[in-house]
């Protein structure tokens, strides 16, 4: 039996040996997610930007200063360091399985004692000092007897879908954010042309005026009416062109981050195609592929096994230990077999003093997991909420443009009408200059509505998560 024992004991410290220092890999089970129109996949290199989406407005300038945007922006690029840091924690848990082996070598100056366990006193080895060689090899591993390493190995894997989701919804705020600025700068690239042409109009308003002031035709306080206008109309266009000029910053920033800002040739909004779908069918899918949802249902399965690790806290641990170790006097008998020593034992351990902790720790756990509960409750109600807002604002926005690009048509043709009156001498030059200015006036209004319908538009294809 005391054989049996030995060599038992001989094989299983091999075979720990073995596995320490062999090259096998440690696969954890792939849950593959579900793939959807937003592109989100963790295993697979799909893009996840829906660009087919993107072209639908026909702008090849848009769709490099997003592609660009994704590449460059600080946020994602902060969001590709959490994935990856995601991915390393995964690793690490998948290591867990492997047994804990320190190996070293000592060398120790040993004095023996003079008496022996019972008293006796050793004469031959009394006073007499060694060199010793002690090589050692320590061996401890935790029998995953309540499967914990599989539930912390469940748990980083959970925790890497979440930061893919997260970056997920990253990108989308980003390209959301930089189209946004790109169509707002067009339009104030386009208001701003239509302002320096209203100055015009009152510059020449004025001279009109001024011409008559000196002839007694007109009296000072129209005068100084007209050129309160003119300073007010220049106060407009240096307050537009500053605001335009942070918006060219901030998109620089969204676009290229910290590379080298290459200038932007900003396309003319009358060439953007405008195209609108307020009657989506709203399926449960659209809504439960958006990343933040998808995000608030990683939490909760995070927060379930938490609460089960925590629950398996209270069990106790088993555990095999041992070592083998080569103890020799300096150069005397190095390689001498009966100079090998081991030992090997198999411990069950329950730490009582560690309860009180425990039971804290699960009822913190059980907390988290209800507030992962109301997140995923939160996100879907505030998903409903957004969709049906942008549906809502887009809808009113396609009313207002229509409006708008009607009210420039009528005023465009009475403009025509007064230019006819002028030719005939039947108006004066000052009032065909008003009619001008009520026309720029209502192209700027008809910009504004244009922009605001795209802008909504992108608005309704960040509420569906990219799945439009």
């Amino acid at each position: 039996m005391k054989y049996f024992i030995t060599r038992l004991n001989k094989i299983t410290i091999l075979f720990l040996i073995f596995l320490l220092f062999s090259p096998a890999k440690v696969y954890s089970k792939e849950h593959k997610t579900r793939s959807y129109k937003g592109k989100v996949d963790v295993y697979e290199n799909i893009e996840r930007v829906n660009w087919q989406w993107w072209a639908r407005f026909e702008d090849s300038i848009l769709l490099n200063c997003l592609q660009e945007s994704v590449k460059n922006n600080f946020d994602v690029l902060i969001a590709d360091f959490k994935t990856e840091e995601a991915k390393n924690y995964m690793d690490s848990s998948n290591r867990n399985v492997f047994p804990a082996i320190k190996t070293g070598s000592y060398y120790k100056n040993a004095k023996n004692a003079q008496f022996g366990l019972y008293g006796n006193r050793w004469s031959y080895y009394a006073n007499k000092s060694q060199n010793i060689i002690y090589l050692p090899v320590e061996f401890s591993y935790e029998i995953d007897l309540w499967r914990k390493n599989r539930d912390e190995r469940d748990y980083f894997l959970q925790n890497s879908y979440l930061a893919e989701f997260e970056k997920n919804f990253i990108i989308q705020a980003t390209v959301s954010e930089v189209s946004s600025l790109y169509f707002n700068i067009l339009k104030n690239e386009k208001i701003i042309g239509l302002h320096e042409e209203i100055m015009d109009l009152k510059r020449k308003k004025y001279d009109i005026n001024l011409e008559k002031y000196e002839k007694r035709l007109v009296a000072k306080p129209k005068l100084l009416a007209v050129e309160k206008e003119l300073n007010l109309t220049e106060k407009e266009l240096t307050d537009l062109k500053a605001q335009n000029e942070e918006l060219k910053n901030q998109f620089y920033l969204f676009v290229f981050g910290d590379k080298e800002k290459s200038p932007v040739i900003f396309q003319n909004i009358d060439e953007i195609k405008v195209f609108y779908d307020t009657k989506l069918e709203i399926h449960t899918e659209r809504i439960a592929s958006r990343p933040d949802v998808l995000m608030a249902e990683k939490g909760i399965k995070m927060a379930e096994l938490d609460v089960k690790m925590a629950r398996k806290s209270f069990l106790p641990k088993l555990s095999f230990e041992g070592d083998v170790s080569h103890i020799t006097r300096m150069f005397n008998d190095f390689l001498n077999s009966e100079n090998i020593m081991y030992r090997a034992g198999l411990g069950l351990a329950e730490n009582f003093f560690e309860k009180g902790k425990n039971m804290a720790e699960l009822e913190a756990k059980k907390n988290i997991y209800q507030q992962a509960l109301k997140k995923y409750e939160k996100a879907i109600i505030s998903s409903i909420n957004d969709i049906n807002n942008s549906l809502c604002f887009l809808e009113s926005g396609i009313k207002n443009y229509n409006t708008a690009k009607k009210n420039s048509d009528l005023d465009k043709e009475n403009l025509d009408i007064e230019k006819e009156k002028l030719d005939l001498n039947l108006i004066a030059y000052e009032e065909y200059i008003s009619s001008q200015e009520r026309f720029i006036r209502t192209k700027i209004a008809e910009y504004e509505s244009k922009t605001e319908c795209l802008i909504h538009t992108i608005s309704l294809y960040k509420a569906f998560g990219g799945n439009v």
